[in-house]
Protein backbone atom coordinates (compact mmCIF):
# COMPACT_ATOMS: atom_id res chain seq x y z
CA UNK A 1 0.00 0.00 0.00
CA UNK A 2 1.07 3.22 -0.46
CA UNK A 3 0.11 6.54 2.25
CA UNK A 4 1.46 10.02 1.25
CA UNK A 5 0.78 10.99 4.67
CA UNK A 6 2.56 7.81 5.84
CA UNK A 7 1.72 5.31 8.02
CA UNK A 8 3.12 3.56 11.04
CA UNK A 9 4.75 -0.07 10.71
CA UNK A 10 3.16 -1.63 12.96
CA UNK A 11 -0.27 -0.89 12.68
CA UNK A 12 -0.40 -2.85 9.41
CA UNK A 13 -2.22 -5.99 9.12
CA UNK A 14 -0.20 -8.90 8.78
CA UNK A 15 2.05 -9.31 4.71
CA UNK A 16 0.62 -6.08 4.20
CA UNK A 17 3.73 -3.47 3.02
CA UNK A 18 4.47 0.39 2.71
CA UNK A 19 5.67 1.18 -0.81
CA UNK A 20 6.58 4.46 -2.37
CA UNK A 21 4.22 5.78 -5.34
CA UNK A 22 5.59 4.43 -8.22
CA UNK A 23 6.23 0.60 -7.00
CA UNK A 24 2.62 0.57 -5.91
CA UNK A 25 1.61 2.28 -9.01
CA UNK A 26 3.41 -1.27 -10.83
CA UNK A 27 1.11 -3.52 -9.12
CA UNK A 28 -1.65 -5.08 -11.88
CA UNK A 29 -4.65 -3.68 -9.59
CA UNK A 30 -4.95 -0.56 -7.77
CA UNK A 31 -7.52 0.89 -5.47
CA UNK A 32 -7.82 4.60 -4.38
CA UNK A 33 -9.11 5.32 -1.34
CA UNK A 34 -8.88 9.11 -1.32
CA UNK A 35 -11.06 11.91 -0.38
CA UNK A 36 -12.50 12.52 -3.65
CA UNK A 37 -10.92 16.55 -3.10
CA UNK A 38 -7.72 15.38 -3.58
CA UNK A 39 -8.36 12.90 -6.23
CA UNK A 40 -7.11 15.04 -8.72
CA UNK A 41 -3.66 15.64 -7.63
CA UNK A 42 -3.47 11.80 -7.12
CA UNK A 43 -4.49 10.66 -10.67
CA UNK A 44 -2.31 13.18 -12.05
CA UNK A 45 0.69 11.68 -10.78
CA UNK A 46 -0.17 8.12 -11.82
CA UNK A 47 -1.10 8.61 -14.91
CA UNK A 48 2.56 9.13 -16.49
CA UNK A 49 3.37 6.23 -14.45
CA UNK A 50 0.25 4.12 -15.25
CA UNK A 51 0.99 4.94 -19.32
CA UNK A 52 4.46 3.44 -19.03
CA UNK A 53 3.68 -0.15 -18.17
CA UNK A 54 3.71 -2.66 -20.13
CA UNK A 55 0.35 -4.16 -19.43
CA UNK A 56 -2.70 -2.30 -18.22
CA UNK A 57 -3.34 -1.87 -14.72
CA UNK A 58 -7.28 -1.74 -13.06
CA UNK A 59 -8.12 1.03 -11.24
CA UNK A 60 -10.75 0.86 -8.81
CA UNK A 61 -12.04 3.63 -6.06
CA UNK A 62 -13.81 3.26 -3.41
CA UNK A 63 -15.37 7.42 -2.77
CA UNK A 64 -18.55 8.18 -1.37
CA UNK A 65 -19.85 9.84 -4.62
CA UNK A 66 -19.58 8.47 -8.09
CA UNK A 67 -20.45 11.06 -10.54
CA UNK A 68 -16.87 13.17 -10.09
CA UNK A 69 -14.25 10.23 -9.54
CA UNK A 70 -15.25 8.59 -12.02
CA UNK A 71 -15.04 11.46 -14.77
CA UNK A 72 -11.55 12.32 -13.10
CA UNK A 73 -10.52 8.77 -13.76
CA UNK A 74 -11.74 8.44 -17.00
CA UNK A 75 -10.61 11.52 -17.97
CA UNK A 76 -6.95 12.00 -16.85
CA UNK A 77 -6.05 8.04 -16.55
CA UNK A 78 -4.42 6.51 -19.76
CA UNK A 79 -7.17 5.15 -22.37
CA UNK A 80 -5.55 1.47 -21.77
CA UNK A 81 -5.93 1.44 -18.13
CA UNK A 82 -9.08 0.13 -16.91
CA UNK A 83 -11.20 1.76 -14.50
CA UNK A 84 -13.84 0.85 -12.07
CA UNK A 85 -15.88 2.85 -9.68
CA UNK A 86 -16.97 1.32 -6.85
CA UNK A 87 -18.73 2.36 -3.61
CA UNK A 88 -18.86 0.00 -0.66
CA UNK A 89 -22.35 0.88 1.56
CA UNK A 90 -20.30 -0.20 4.76
CA UNK A 91 -17.80 1.40 7.29
CA UNK A 92 -15.81 0.25 10.52
CA UNK A 93 -18.92 0.89 12.73
CA UNK A 94 -21.66 -1.28 10.86
CA UNK A 95 -18.76 -3.76 9.54
CA UNK A 96 -17.18 -4.57 12.33
CA UNK A 97 -18.74 -8.03 13.06
CA UNK A 98 -18.29 -9.01 9.04
CA UNK A 99 -19.12 -7.64 5.90
CA UNK A 100 -20.60 -10.33 4.42
CA UNK A 101 -24.45 -9.40 2.74
CA UNK A 102 -23.75 -5.59 2.78
CA UNK A 103 -24.48 -3.90 -0.71
CA UNK A 104 -21.67 -2.46 -2.48
CA UNK A 105 -22.34 0.17 -5.70
CA UNK A 106 -20.58 -0.93 -8.79
CA UNK A 107 -19.62 1.85 -11.84
CA UNK A 108 -18.06 -0.09 -14.96
CA UNK A 109 -16.25 2.54 -16.26
CA UNK A 110 -13.50 0.93 -18.91
CA UNK A 111 -12.94 -2.40 -18.27
CA UNK A 112 -12.62 -5.65 -20.51
CA UNK A 113 -15.43 -8.63 -19.44
CA UNK A 114 -12.52 -10.82 -18.26
CA UNK A 115 -11.59 -7.84 -15.41
CA UNK A 116 -14.82 -7.50 -14.53
CA UNK A 117 -16.18 -10.55 -13.99
CA UNK A 118 -13.10 -11.51 -11.73
CA UNK A 119 -13.98 -8.22 -9.95
CA UNK A 120 -17.51 -9.34 -9.43
CA UNK A 121 -16.19 -13.06 -8.59
CA UNK A 122 -14.22 -11.46 -5.88
CA UNK A 123 -16.60 -9.00 -4.08
CA UNK A 124 -20.24 -11.06 -4.14
CA UNK A 125 -18.28 -14.99 -3.90
CA UNK A 126 -14.84 -13.87 -1.48
CA UNK A 127 -16.14 -11.09 0.05
CA UNK A 128 -20.29 -11.86 0.19
CA UNK A 129 -21.17 -8.85 -0.75
CA UNK A 130 -24.19 -7.69 -2.66
CA UNK A 131 -22.98 -6.29 -5.81
CA UNK A 132 -25.39 -3.36 -7.47
CA UNK A 133 -24.63 -2.31 -10.46
CA UNK A 134 -25.68 1.78 -11.17
CA UNK A 135 -25.58 4.61 -13.05
CA UNK A 136 -23.07 6.82 -11.21
CA UNK A 137 -25.34 9.91 -11.56
CA UNK A 138 -28.00 7.96 -10.18
CA UNK A 139 -25.67 6.56 -7.39
CA UNK A 140 -25.22 10.28 -6.14
CA UNK A 141 -29.13 11.32 -6.94
CA UNK A 142 -29.75 8.44 -4.44
CA UNK A 143 -27.03 9.33 -1.82
CA UNK A 144 -27.70 12.73 -1.27
CA UNK A 145 -30.38 11.04 0.56
CA UNK A 146 -29.00 7.49 2.08
CA UNK A 147 -25.97 9.61 3.09
CA UNK A 148 -26.24 13.02 2.68
CA UNK A 149 -29.24 13.70 5.00
CA UNK A 150 -28.30 11.07 7.49
CA UNK A 151 -24.82 12.05 7.60
CA UNK A 152 -26.26 15.72 7.89
CA UNK A 153 -28.62 15.22 10.72
CA UNK A 154 -25.82 12.80 12.88
CA UNK A 155 -23.06 15.10 12.51
CA UNK A 156 -25.66 18.06 14.34
CA UNK A 157 -26.92 16.16 17.00
CA UNK A 158 -23.21 14.39 17.02
CA UNK A 159 -22.50 18.15 18.74
CA UNK A 160 -25.12 18.25 21.01
CA UNK A 161 -25.40 16.87 24.55
CA UNK A 162 -28.35 14.30 24.03
CA UNK A 163 -28.71 12.29 27.60
CA UNK A 164 -28.71 8.30 27.72
CA UNK A 165 -31.08 7.92 30.05
CA UNK A 166 -33.23 4.82 31.09
CA UNK A 167 -36.85 6.73 29.88
CA UNK A 168 -35.17 6.12 26.05
CA UNK A 169 -37.45 4.47 24.13
CA UNK A 170 -37.01 2.26 21.45
CA UNK A 171 -37.05 4.95 18.49
CA UNK A 172 -34.39 7.63 20.74
CA UNK A 173 -32.12 4.16 20.88
CA UNK A 174 -32.29 4.04 17.28
CA UNK A 175 -31.40 7.54 17.35
CA UNK A 176 -28.66 7.29 19.30
CA UNK A 177 -27.37 3.98 17.56
CA UNK A 178 -27.65 6.02 14.58
CA UNK A 179 -25.21 8.75 15.62
CA UNK A 180 -22.77 6.34 17.67
CA UNK A 181 -22.34 4.55 13.71
CA UNK A 182 -21.60 7.31 12.13
CA UNK A 183 -19.51 9.25 15.45
CA UNK A 184 -15.74 7.88 14.01
CA UNK A 185 -16.29 9.05 10.54
CA UNK A 186 -13.95 11.92 9.37
CA UNK A 187 -14.79 15.58 8.33
CA UNK A 188 -13.24 14.45 4.99
CA UNK A 189 -15.59 12.09 4.72
CA UNK A 190 -18.38 14.45 5.27
CA UNK A 191 -17.16 16.62 3.37
CA UNK A 192 -17.24 14.63 0.27
CA UNK A 193 -20.46 13.32 1.19
CA UNK A 194 -21.97 16.74 1.31
CA UNK A 195 -19.99 19.25 -0.95
CA UNK A 196 -19.06 16.34 -3.78
CA UNK A 197 -22.47 15.55 -4.34
CA UNK A 198 -24.22 17.59 -6.67
CA UNK A 199 -27.62 16.47 -5.18
CA UNK A 200 -26.89 16.93 -1.67
CA UNK A 201 -27.51 20.74 -1.06
CA UNK A 202 -31.02 19.88 -2.96
CA UNK A 203 -31.50 17.72 -0.12
CA UNK A 204 -30.28 19.89 2.61
CA UNK A 205 -32.44 22.76 1.10
CA UNK A 206 -35.41 20.47 1.45
CA UNK A 207 -35.02 19.38 5.06
CA UNK A 208 -34.15 23.31 6.36
CA UNK A 209 -37.22 24.11 4.69
CA UNK A 210 -38.97 21.38 6.21
CA UNK A 211 -37.88 22.02 9.43
CA UNK A 212 -38.91 25.84 8.98
CA UNK A 213 -42.45 24.78 7.84
CA UNK A 214 -42.96 22.50 10.84
CA UNK A 215 -41.60 25.63 13.36
CA UNK A 216 -44.38 28.15 11.71
CA UNK A 217 -47.16 25.27 11.91
CA UNK A 218 -46.24 24.85 15.47
CA UNK A 219 -45.87 28.22 16.20
CA UNK A 220 -49.23 29.35 14.85
CA UNK A 221 -51.13 26.45 16.36
CA UNK A 222 -52.26 24.61 12.58
CA UNK A 223 -52.09 21.30 11.41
Amino acid sequence: MHDSKGVSVEALPPGVEVEDLNKAAGSDILVLAVPVQRMEALLKQLAPLLAMRKTPALVLDVASVKARPVALMRDLLPPQTEIIGTHPLFGPQSGKDGIAGFPIALCPVRVGPESLTCVRSFLSGKLGLKVIDVDPEEHDRLMAYVQGLTHLISRAVGEMPLPHTELATAAYRRFLDMRGNLAGDSWDLFVTIERENPFAPDVRRQLREKLEEIEQRLNSGGR
